[in-house]
């Protein structure tokens, strides 16, 4: 892996996902019974915990033992924060817990920490994907995410708010959709990453056994350039809408229970997904060129 790659890449993802984590962790305290003050606790933090990473990844120079030695602390950070988000979610959808955060909330930060976490891994290791692998996987995760804020949106608007709620929930479908669409593409385009849903979970990063591994190797269409660009007009209308809820919550013109910090948390999200998309289009037109 290209060095220069190693570290802007590394820096980019820390600057962005560790404040993200850190707001994760408010809501989640925001979100739990008042009683609950172990895990309110702990979410406090994870908060702090981050909001320090955060700021060490602002200063971290340009420089890959320095960038490295921030990926390994971040790393085992995660771990234990995914495992506490395990634990928020799993005492939820057990009935073992009460309070404000949907199950598919806590199921979709996870989601990102998961992620998050192998990126890091994936730099700190040097491991790439091809093209086609890599391209629909960063689409269809961010499809889903756009897909799950749209929901979120809708079921955080007041009902009375009867355009804007019917307005979240069109792009939700549309989400939905073009996440659809997506996985076609990947089982024609990438059959290994089907055929690894099938094994059990438990002989992940274990040898295959005899007979797996052996489909094709992934590949590039024409369909994929299109749908990126699907991806990205998509992805820039919800970043639209996500602005303009911005502007009328923070000047109290909308009825809802969506905080400014919520809504500028999900409106930058939306501004990563087009980095990172943009990054797939540049590859994209480059591999087409060649």
């Amino acid at each position: 892996m290209d060095q220069a790659y190693f570290i802007t890449e590394s820096l980019r993802l820390n600057r962005f996902w560790l404040q993200i984590m850190s707001e994760h962790a408010l809501f989640i305290r925001e979100g739990l019974p008042c009683g609950e003050t172990q895990l309110i606790n702990e979410a406090r933090q994870f908060e702090q915990l981050f909001a320090a990473l955060k700021a060490r990844a602002d200063q971290t120079p340009n420089n890959r033992e320095a960038v490295l030695a921030l990926n390994r602390d971040v790393i085992p950070a995660l771990d234990r924060f995914i495992a506490f988000k395990t634990n928020v979610l799993n005492r939820t959808i057990t009935c073992r817990i009460g309070g404000f955060n949907y199950p598919l909330l806590m199921d979709h930060i996870r989601r990102e920490a998961i992620r998050f976490r192998a990126r890091l891994l994936e730099l700190n290791n040097g491991i790439s994907s091809p093209l086609a692998e890599m391209a629909l996987e960063e689409e269809i995760f961010w499809l889903r995410i756009m897909g799950d804020h749209a929901r979120f949106i809708a079921h955080l608007l007041d009902p009375s708010e009867r355009p804007l709620v019917k307005q979240a929930q069109q792009f939700g479908k549309s989400f939905e959709t073009l996440r659809l669409q997506g996985e076609d593409l990947q089982s024609m385009l990438v059959p290994r990453d089907y055929e690894n849903h099938l094994l059990p979970a438990d002989i992940m990063g274990c040898p295959l056994p005899p007979g797996f591994g052996n489909l094709q190797h992934p590949f590039v269409i024409p369909r994929l350039q299109r749908f990126n660009g699907e991806v990205i007009g998509a992805t820039m209308e919800i970043r639209d809408f996500k602005a303009t809820a911005l502007a009328l919550i923070e000047r109290c013109q909308v009825l809802s229970l969506i905080s400014p910090l919520l809504a500028s948390h999900v409106l930058r999200e939306a501004q990563m997904a087009l980095e990172d998309l943009a990054m797939i289009e540049r590859q994209l037109n480059k591999d087409r060129a060649e």
